[in-house]
């Protein structure tokens, strides 16, 4: 009887560690590879980082909220992203400020901005207080075309960073020299797409006519005099002119005396 109280004890004690195992496994954790998943049903999901004071905070509440939701919520599933090693959700979501907390009905993205207490998690799903919320702009969803592109930027330089840390740690490339190395290659980039846009814009475009065709030219064209010259040739006429009165003035006069 004393062998079978023993056997009975641990494997109750086994029993209750793996509830308790369980209960800390229900949070999805959300990665670049499956966060399609959250655009199908209902989800709420958190975007932290390991070393923000304020996630940490909230860290047990979530395991909390989403155990609950496993048991008697089961259309509801709880996921959470680690912005630090998820880059490109962390562009395609625009996440600002930490913690972020979005909740997802079949793909339409709300932000929860409320308490972030248990009980306010809960009252937030089972009373529907998500609904007067108003939903994300579509070209802000993180599976528009936008934010395909901001992902894809964010995921870019990542792959920079981590280029110009292999270059300083693996290399032994001084940080100076790094940075000059990514400047060329930003500048001899940023020509290449100037003269690709420009060749591109003229093969668009085409040869474009005269945008002066069909104005009647202007006097100073026709002539090729510019208006200061056509103002000294005046005054030089008026001379002119002023001269030959006078002459013949005086022949008069002579005439006169004769």
């Amino acid at each position: 009887m004393g062998i079978n109280r023993k056997i009975v004890l641990v494997l109750l004690v086994f029993a209750v560690h793996l509830c308790h195992c369980k209960k800390g496994m229900n949070e999805r954790k959300i990665t670049n590879s499956n966060w399609r998943d959250i655009l199908q049903g209902e989800w709420m999901v958190k975007f932290y980082a390991p070393w923000c004071p304020a996630c940490q905070g909230m860290s047990h509440t979530w395991r909390e909220f989403a155990d609950w939701a496993a048991e008697e919520m089961t259309s509801l599933s709880v996921g959470s992203v680690d912005v630090t090693e998820q880059a490109e959700l962390n562009g395609r979501f625009m996440v600002t400020s930490l913690p972020t907390i979005y909740h997802v009905k079949d793909g339409v993205f709300r932000q929860y901005t409320s308490s972030r207490s248990l009980s306010d998690f809960k009252k937030f799903i089972v009373e529907e207080k998500w609904k007067p919320i108003k939903p994300m702009n579509a070209w802000l969803t993180p599976d528009s075309h936008i934010m395909n592109g901001i992902s894809k930027l964010f995921s870019f330089s990542m792959h920079l960073k981590n280029f110009h840390e292999s270059l300083r740690s693996d290399y032994g490339l001084p940080g100076w020299a790094s940075m000059l190395l990514f400047g060329l290659v930003v500048i001899i980039i940023g020509l290449l797409l100037g003269i690709g846009l420009v060749l591109f814009i003229d093969w668009w475009m085409g040869p474009q006519p005269d945008m002066y065709e069909g104005v009647p030219p202007s006097m100073e064209e026709v002539d090729g005099k510019t208006e200061e010259e056509n103002v000294e040739e005046e005054k030089v006429e008026e001379i002119n002119e002023e001269a030959n009165d006078e002459k013949k003035v005086r022949k008069r006069k002579v005439k006169k005396e004769e």
